[in-house]
């Protein structure tokens, strides 16, 4: 093990302060790195939250 702390959408929401589809959106426009689990489900690196700014909203037309 690297000793990489991986996070799910809804805990790294919580560390953020921010709701869960914030980190989902951030994880489907490439905003944030994904990690693919186990289990199937989507991770995130818990040291990407670092430069991370969930003011920043990218919206397709």
């Amino acid at each position: 093990m690297t000793g990489l702390e991986i996070l799910r959408p809804a805990e790294a929401a919580k560390r953020l302060g921010v709701r869960t589809r914030v980190i989902i959106e951030a994880m489907y426009y490439d905003r944030l790195p994904r990690v693919r689990l186990d289990d199937g489900t989507l991770g995130i690196p818990a040291d990407a939250l670092d430069d991370f700014d969930p003011s920043v909203q990218v919206r397709s037309s």
